[in-house]
């Protein structure tokens, strides 16, 4: 690669030198070579440094190398002008060949190697064959010079070339059908080029120099020709892991196995597609890691959610319990004590005293009512003994509303769901009581796919909000630890329904 470089940049600068001096070429012709050979030198290089393994860069950059030999036949001195005639045609099998190769650098099947070789036999050879009978003054390999014998070697050469041209664009074209969307990208900018510079010079060769539209259209094959290498260059640089050499990245975690399927070798002897491939796996692995990771974390923290409901209801139940069999009973005695006390001292108490008395008895009568009210609250008794519907009618017959109880058979659940829709019950008939201005409350329960559905509707003002630092917002976070999800549904004159699905495995 060094060698080539090195010679083509000694040989471009002495080809741009040469035709300058001939005098006969314009200013764009002379600009338009120059231009076109440096980029393929250029592009060259930077396909090499990019993937080193891969003879692409190589073989552009002797493309612009090639280029260049063609220019020597400018030279004054014979020996020098000579070597250029043999190499007039020297680029067009270059990048014949450049084209059939890229990106992955290698002929692939028989036809390309068929079509590339008889790309350099026939321009090289019909060279070699054209020197004996080439009447210029400077070629020293001329034997017999035959103007008709030249130019009937040149227009075979013509003709030749325009068929091997042809077979070149079918070949391209049939790679850029039959690949995958990212090849058809690379490939893309290569094939429109080609399309372009192939029909000019097609048409030209087939028409002959003589003809009128031969010079137009080598100025259009002049143009494209100098921006096929900055094509070459642009798939370079896009070209990423596998462009057009990758099938398909297959990764699966089997423990500590990955599997890549590729079609070329020559991935796994560029550094750059094994490091892509490791960072490609390692993404993978890492967010397959993470995600375990939470859902992990996701099924602790609902597990930790429903052990601090069980064991608020365990604290729940040994506070009504300690209440109940506790402070409870001790007011109930100090009442029947008070109550004694009167009926035995009734005669000796004055009247304010004996007012005094009935009044503390009937202020501890109303503390122990209360007190009962709060233990009921914190967990019925009910609810332990005889289940979730009888707790449920318990409540309800306690409220001064018209209501409508329904609900299929619901088994013993739980201890945990059963408490939670006992209070999702509770705490919907409340908020209907105090706030909502109800007359009638609907409730339902009953037992479904998705578990326990517990639905309380009221004819209220249809305004309670489960954000709005009500119990419903604690509510719906008791529901959702045991996996389930508490939805209120309002519109103001219309009521509202409190609705909660529990799983039955809460």
């Amino acid at each position: 690669m060094a060698a080539v470089l090195t010679a083509g940049l000694g040989l471009g600068v002495v080809a741009t030198t040469l035709k300058i001096a001939d005098g006969t070429h314009t200013v764009l012709d002379t600009t338009l070579s120059s231009t076109t050979g440096f980029l393929f030198l250029l592009a060259g290089a930077v396909a090499h440094v990019r993937r080193a393994s891969n003879p692409i860069g190589p073989l552009i950059a002797l493309a612009g190398l090639a280029l260049f030999a063609e220019d020597l036949q400018f030279a004054d001195e014979s020996l020098t002008h000579t070597v250029g005639l043999a190499l007039t045609a020297a680029s067009s099998p270059v990048i014949a060949h450049l084209v059939i190769v890229f990106p992955h650098g290698r002929l692939r099947s028989r036809w390309e190697r068929v079509l590339v070789l008889s790309a350099y036999a026939v321009v090289f050879g019909a060279a070699v064959l054209g020197l004996p009978v080439n009447d210029d003054p400077q070629n020293l390999a001329a034997v017999a010079a035959s103007p008709g014998a030249e130019q009937l070697v040149k227009r075979l050469l013509e003709l030749v070339g325009a068929l091997i041209g042809a077979g070149v664009l079918v070949v391209l074209l049939y790679r850029w059908l039959a690949g995958r969307l990212p090849q058809r990208r690379l490939l893309s900018p290569v094939v429109a080029i080609a399309v372009v510079g192939a029909v000019s010079t097609t048409v030209g060769s087939a028409l002959g120099s003589a003809h009128p539209f031969s010079e137009p259209l080598l100025d259009v094959y002049r143009i494209s020709f100098c921006l096929w290498p900055l094509t070459f260059l642009i798939g370079v640089l896009r070209a990423r892991v596998g462009n057009a050499e990758m099938v398909r990245l297959l990764l699966e975690r089997d423990g500590s196995g990955l599997a890549a399927l590729v079609q070329d070798d020559e991935v796994w002897k560029d550094s750059r597609s094994i490091d892509a491939l490791d960072a490609a796996a390692g993404l993978v692995l890492d967010n397959q890691r993470l995600a375990a990771e939470l859902e992990e974390r996701f099924v602790e923290v609902q597990a930790s959610r429903a052990r601090i409901v069980a064991a608020a209801d365990d604290e729940r139940r040994r506070l009504e319990r300690d209440l109940h069999d506790g402070a409870q009973q001790r007011l109930v005695s100090v009442v029947l004590l008070l109550r004694m006390a009167g009926r035995r001292l009734g005669s000796d108490l004055t009247p304010p005293v004996m007012a005094l008395l009935t009044g503390t008895i009937d202020e501890l009568q109303a503390t122990i009512t209360e007190l009962r009210e709060l233990a009921r609250g914190l967990r019925p008794a009910i609810l332990t003994e005889a289940g979730l519907m009888p707790a449920v009618r318990s409540l309800l017959d306690r409220v001064p509303l018209a209501v409508d109880l329904t609900g299929a058979d619901v088994p013993r659940l739980s201890g945990a769901v059963e408490a939670t829709a006992y209070f999702v019950v509770s705490e919907a008939v409340t908020n209907a009581l105090k706030h909502a201005r109800a007359r009638e409350v609907r409730v339902d329960i009953r037992v479904e796919e998705e578990g326990l559905r517990v639905a309380v509707h009221d004819d209220g003002t249809g305004t309670a909000d489960i954000d709005g630092g009500s119990g419903l917002h604690s509510l719906r976070d008791r529901v959702r630890a045991l996996g389930g999800e508490l939805t209120v549904a309002g519109e103001p004159g219309s009521g509202t329904t409190v609705s909660a699905v529990i799983p039955l495995d809460g």
